[in-house]
């Protein structure tokens, strides 16, 4: 049976949704799911959705209101921004020309930040399934999930005061990390300050002036070449040569993760790779080692398979491609893979195994491990005061009681692998 027709209705599926033409935008006409209350978190409609009828007279209301709107020569009011919450505070600075004149890497790190004082963080199989939620609602036209948020998000930003900043670091270090909990005290700050300023928030003394919070330690992580090409070879296993290619980088160049996933080579010198740094604009430029430039000559060739493959125009100059859409990696994917791969390099395949049982049985492993880390690593505690011999002791104890936590799990493989059809 074919869908109905009203003026401004469109059915999607079954499901009316209000839909206006350029005309009638400028008007100030919305397009919107037609569905029953409850609001969500965003204003918007996410009960039972209107019958025909009831989508019969929705139709039939506006057009009279469309004609009513031309004849006036007025546009419809359009509805007036709230201004109550840290959620309102912190989306008006993010849109605001002050925030803008930051650096673009600064303004993706505060992105980041705002998203963790707005919403709950989910383990890997929660994240997993949201998307997999979002995927379905886009396919299907209907309202994407909503994600569990933040008390925080929703309080004013006045009642904010140096107790509240404190638990909610004290919260963030707790359930997302140190470095992370430092990045959201900072967007906080920013945003508190900002609105001191702003004609519309008018907002009074920044609580978190003259308050100190610990900072970790700098990030450094030695691999080992054994590592590297544990890591290598399991990026490779999966076809997701593209991590590779970035750790290759990363060895003969040593520069950063975004910098590496926007590498291109602009050597005009024969024997040299010279590569541009994202946030300086300076040239890396060093001598050419085979192994870096095998690797390399690698990657452009891939390239062009998956130009064919997707049947692009052009091949990105970028030397690391994303295998799914042929383009350099945004961030969240090239972050996704990369522990993905580090996660299969540590517990390694079955013979029997699928990329994706693999990626399954690593990522519960890893799971495993994180949730039984606190109890195998009690007894050896390292602490800041400790003299490098203790803490030498204590880093051998945890080595001791990861290998016993990990040998019955060896055991185990070990015996899935000499199952028949292992």
């Amino acid at each position: 049976m074919a869908d109905p027709r009203f003026p401004y209705v469109k059915w999607r599926g079954g499901r009316p949704r209000a839909v206006h033409g350029p005309r009638q935008r400028a008007l100030g006409f919305v397009d919107a799911d037609l569905r029953h209350p409850p609001l969500d978190d965003k204003g918007r409609p996410v009960g039972r959705w209107f019958t025909i009828e009831e989508a019969a007279a929705f139709s039939d209301k506006r057009v009279a209101e469309v004609a009513a709107a031309r004849a006036a020569g007025q546009t419809k009011p359009k509805p007036e921004r709230k201004r109550e919450t840290v959620d309102h505070l912190l989306d008006d600075w993010t849109s605001s020309d002050e925030f803008k004149t930051n650096a673009l890497a600064t303004q993706r790190s505060y992105h980041k930040a705002v998203q963790a004082i707005l919403y709950k963080p989910m383990r890997r199989e929660q994240a997993a399934e949201f998307r997999k939620k979002e995927r379905a609602a886009k396919v299907l036209g209907v309202l994407p999930p909503v994600r569990e948020r933040e008390t925080i998000a929703d309080v004013t930003p006045s009642s904010l005061g140096r107790p509240e900043l404190r638990a909610f670091f004290n919260y963030v270090k707790a359930e997302r990390g140190h470095h992370m909990a430092i990045s959201v005290i900072a967007a906080l700050s920013a945003a508190l300050t900002w609105g001191q300023e702003s004609i519309h928030w008018r907002l009074g003394p920044n609580p978190r002036i003259g308050m100190e919070f610990d900072h970790p330690d700098g990030r450094v992580v030695l691999v080992t070449m054994p590592e590297f090409s544990a890591w290598v070879a399991a990026s490779d296993e999966i076809t997701r040569h593209s991590i590779g290619d970035s750790f290759y980088l990363a060895l003969f160049t040593g520069q950063r993760q975004t910098d590496r996933i926007a590498m291109r080579d602009e050597s005009k010198v024969e024997g040299r790779h010279a590569f541009r740094q994202s946030k300086t604009g300076e040239l890396v430029d060093i001598k050419e080692a085979p192994q870096l430039t095998a690797r390399l000559n690698a990657a452009r060739a891939r390239a062009k398979e998956i130009k064919l493959r997707l049947q692009l125009d052009v091949v990105p100059p970028e030397f690391v491609i994303n295998e799914d859409n042929g383009q350099p990696y945004d961030e969240n994917a090239y972050r996704h893979w990369v522990m993905t791969t580090r996660t299969l390099a540590a517990f390694g395949f079955l013979d029997r195994d699928t990329p994706q049982a693999a990626i399954a049985r690593a990522e519960r492993l890893a799971d495993a491990l994180t949730a039984a880390l606190p109890v195998v690593f009690k007894p050896y505690p390292i602490e800041e005061a400790q003299d490098k011999a203790m803490r030498a002791r204590m880093v051998d104890g945890r080595n001791r009681a990861l290998a016993e936590w990990m040998a019955p799990r060896r055991v185990a493989t070990a015996m899935a692998m000499n199952q028949p059809g292992g």
